[in-house]
């Protein structure tokens, strides 16, 4: 009978796996997954494509006692697995057995050995054998039974190669592939081989003479440096030829008659992924049974389902009582002229109410001015009864949404992990609750089962965060920030839309002039918007020297623009012309078209999209318009206040994250420059090139100020370089400097790095985590991305959390005093109201007040207010 045996080098996939899935994954322990996740990921995508009858793994176990015995240095160059990775080798056995795949490991001996066991006892049967593995020493088994299977990129493009394909690569037959290593050696494995021959060499030595034999046969037919070198290294090609040899008759038991795939239990594979939350491979892994999730799932209970008067008598007494409600709205995957609306489901203690349309809204407006609520997303879920859009009635006033008690899960899960790219129910319930919703068939089934699902997640998520230490960030800050973003939301930004449509016409021929000039310098029209096109122009017409090459040619990116604009202006003018372009589509075109029935802007700001815990903005995106370009401020003209005759007022921190910087690291000098009153940029100047305060220079102070700003961002000497178009040595001598004469900056900077590597996350001064699995990878760039992370983080989020606090403040006493004033836009370190010219003075020192005293820091927080009639006056 005909079979196809797979063999999986277990510890070549877990090691690729660990270093692909850079996403920080855990079970609900604690216990790294990334590799895990990966390795399944890999062998799910193999058994897809290659369907075997039967899969077998094999996992080194110890040292290799006889290579290590005839070769001492066999392997030793290697570091120590890393500690995340080396946890996982468990929990994958723990899967494989689950999943009914038998795990071959022979104290002393390697993977390799047992897959080359497994292939010649396969052969001896007459089965075809499948070797999946990432190490190039298989191809010496490649045979008409024996194929290996190789992952080429990530964990996903394989290669299946037999002797053809083995022949083709190398130039030499499997058959020839010991004598192949054995002269060239294998890096990796620390064999040496023959000094001087390398992969070409020794493909064409064994082509001419077939084996190591046939060459030192013929060695006198050699000449030279080659000949010498063969000849002084003939024991070391043997021995590293039998080292690269793969053992094919260990001895240990597999009966590969009776073993087949798949052969498992559903229920073994259900318990065995789901205690390590690996939900998306479990359910890869039994659609090979034909079988789905069925134990993991959540067992809610979903009755009674009330409606009409019934419900909303239950909705009453859950308010009344102050009882936690769930709420869910499913709106409808195609809507229709008779759609009654979204379908709204209510879970409370004793029962769930449904409704849909007005009725719903009713329901929740109530809840959300009277009750105790928890959704996924809070403020998109109260927009549907407060619209971000004034011209649209609200059945909530803004003084109920600030004081909703409307507890929102995605940014519970986004304190408790801001890497995470989304917050689903699946994926909440998934990382907290090791399970996933039931299927449903309808969107009140869904909004039921996701109300009651909301109800369930919100004391464990409140459970993860006091075990985490986050719960006082969440609930202080970013929790009560979404009633305030609702309202900002709401209240919108209002456009002088004659200024910004004169403001596109002045543009657009600002652009026609640019594309003129570009085309008499290129001698030619061409596609400016044409990478190829313009690449052509660069290096080909203009025969301007390439700088470097990317995979559809040579790049003309915004850097390699800036280099080569001091050899010819086009360059310059490409650069020019693509911000101006960029500009005009994102937003002069689009503003207009972007305001609401109320003729407003209403930008949506997002708590959990940034991972440092900064806000962003979207539809449109105000924190993008550039600040110091000249046509970034024309745009900011086009900001102005609410109402007739409002100002547009703006308060900005000053330098805050250096501020910061000052404050954690204590140290003395940079405190006392900050207490000093001084500019920071100019003390720096002069204690960094060592003159006096007066005798600092524009270049001086210029300098100063970016290795200022360059440090709380981990900028290194060639980033400082780049910035500052210096010597690398000069900037090198300046980030030392700066450390010298603020060295208690440079201790803070190291033992920040060093409690997060111990650690895996940095903090800010209140509690909130940034998790940087980057700190404990092999990759030297990605590890030197995780120390400036790190380093950055506690100023970033630090500021971040500040100006949240700030802005819940400000919030509250705009209520509470009564002012017509209204908070419309935050951007990074700036808040930004309208407001009647009679209260600006009076809103200028209350912002100011608040926003400089929120929090208390070794220096002052100083804040600029200033007000006009636009934006860009203002700031």
């Amino acid at each position: 009978m005909s079979k196809k045996i797979a063999v999986i080098d277990g510890n070549s996939l877990m090691h690729r796996a660990y270093h692909a899935v850079q996403t920080p994954m855990t079970a609900k322990d604690g216990t790294p997954t990334n590799a895990v996740f990966g390795f399944l990921s890999m062998l799910c995508k193999f058994i897809e494509m290659a369907a075997p009858d039967a899969v077998v793994c094999a996992f080194d176990a110890g040292k290799p006692v006889h290579r290590i015995e005839a070769m001492e240095q066999y392997k030793a160059q290697r570091p120590p697995m890393d500690e995340e990775l080396h946890v996982q080798f468990p929990v994958m056995e723990e899967l494989l057995e689950a999943m009914a795949i038998p795990v071959v490991k022979i104290p002393g001996w390697e993977g390799d050995d047992i897959l080359g066991t497994v292939a010649a006892r396969d052969e001896q049967l007459g089965y075809e054998t499948l070797l999946v593995t990432g190490d190039k020493d298989a191809y010496q088994l490649a045979s008409d039974l024996t194929r290996i299977v190789t992952t080429k990129k990530g964990i996903s493009d394989v290669t299946i190669n037999g002797p053809e394909e083995v022949l083709e690569r190398y130039g030499i037959t499997p058959a020839q592939f010991t004598d192949y290593l054995g002269l060239m050696g294998d890096s990796a494995d620390n064999i040496p081989g023959v000094p001087g021959i390398g992969p070409k060499t020794a493909t064409k030595l064994l082509q001419q003479f077939g084996s190591i034999e046939g060459i030192y046969e013929h060695i006198g037919e050699l000449k030279g440096k080659q000949k010498e070198n063969l000849e002084n290294n003939r024991d070391m090609a043997f021995l590293s030829r039998d080292i690269a040899t793969i053992v094919c008759d260990l001895d240990f038991s597999l009966d590969l008659e009776s073993v087949q795939f798949p052969s498992f239990d559903a229920a073994d594979v259900e318990e065995a992924f789901g205690k390590y939350q690996l939900m998306s491979p479990l359910a890869r892994v039994l659609r090979m049974i034909d079988a789905k999730p069925t134990a993991r799932e959540v067992a809610f209970k979903l009755e009674p389902v009330l409606t009409g008067e019934e419900g909303a008598a239950e909705l009453d007494r859950a308010c009344k009582a102050g009882e936690l409600v769930g709420v869910s709205f499913v709106d409808p995957e195609q809507v229709s002229l008779f759609d009654e609306g979204a379908q709204a489901a209510f879970a409370t203690e004793e029962a769930l109410v449904t409704a849909e349309g007005d009725e719903a809204l009713a329901l929740f407006a109530r809840i959300v001015r009277e009750g105790v609520f928890c959704a996924l997303d809070v403020k998109h879920e109260v927009h549907r009864v407060y619209p971000a859009d004034t011209a649209q009635p609200a059945l909530v006033s803004d003084d109920e949404v600030l004081a909703m008690s409307g507890l929102d899960l995605g940014v519970a899960g986004y304190g408790l992990n801001s890497s995470t790219s989304a917050y689903t129910f699946d994926s909440l319930l998934e990382t907290y609750r090791g399970a996933t919703l039931p299927e449903t068939k309808t969107d009140s089934e869904r909004a039921l089962v996701q109300a009651a699902a909301a109800r369930m997640l919100k004391p464990l998520l409140e459970e993860a965060l006091e075990k985490d230490g986050t719960l006082a960030s969440y609930r202080d800050i970013d929790l009560p920030l979404v009633g305030v973003l609702t309202v900002m939301e709401r209240t919108g930004a209002a456009l002088d839309v004659e200024r910004l449509e004169a403001l596109g016409r002045t543009a657009q021929a600002e652009l026609d002039e640019l594309t003129a000039q570009i085309y008499e310098l290129a001698g030619e029209p061409f596609n400016l918007g044409s990478p190829k096109q313009l690449a052509h122009i660069l290096f080909e017409v203009l025969e301007l020297p390439p700088v470097k090459k990317n995979q559809r040619g040579y790049s003309t990116d915004a850097k390699v623009l800036s280099e080569l604009s001091s050899l010819h202006p086009l360059p310059d003018l490409i650069l020019r012309y693509r911000e101006f372009a960029k500009i005009k589509a994102t937003y002069i075109d689009q503003l207009p078209g972007m305001r609401a029935q109320d003729g407003r802007v209403h930008t949506q700001f997002n708590e959990t999209v940034t991972t440092t815990g900064r806000l962003s903005s979207s539809d449109p995106n105000l924190q993008n318009i550039p600040v110091r370009t000249d046509f970034g401020r024309k745009i900011r003209q086009c900001f102005i206040g609410l109402n007739e005759g409002d100002l547009f007022l703006s308060a900005d921190y000053s330098q805050i994250e250096l501020r910061l910087l000052a404050h954690l690291s204590g140290d003395e000098h940079l405190v006392a420059a900050f207490n000093s009153g001084a500019d920071l940029h100019s003390s720096t100047a002069a204690r960094v090139f060592g003159v006096e305060p007066d005798a600092v220079t524009t270049e001086m102070r210029s300098r100063a100020k970016a290795v200022n700003f360059g440090i709380v961002y981990g900028q290194q000497a060639y980033g400082l370089s780049q910035s500052l178009e210096i010597p690398l040595a000069e900037a090198r001598d300046m980030i030392d400097r700066y450390f010298e004469v603020y060295p208690g900056v440079r201790a803070y900077l190291d033992q920040t790095v060093a409690d997060a590597k111990e650690a895996g996350y940095a903090l800010t001064m209140f509690g909130r985590k940034r998790h940087i699995p980057e700190l404990k990878s092999s990759n030297g760039q990605q590890r030197a991305f995780g120390e400036r992370t790190a380093m950055n983080h506690p100023m970033q989020g630090s500021a971040a959390d500040i100006i949240k606090m700030a802005m819940n403040e400000v919030q509250r006493r705009l209520k509470q005093e009564g002012f017509a004033a209204q908070l419309m836009i935050q951007v990074h370190d700036e808040l930004d109201f309208s407001v009647p010219p009679a209260e600006a003075e009076a809103l200028a020192a209350m912002v100011k007040d608040i926003m400089e005293n929120v929090v208390e820091l070794k220096v002052p927080l100083t804040v600029d207010v200033n007000w006009a009639k636009t934006w860009a006056e203002a700031h």
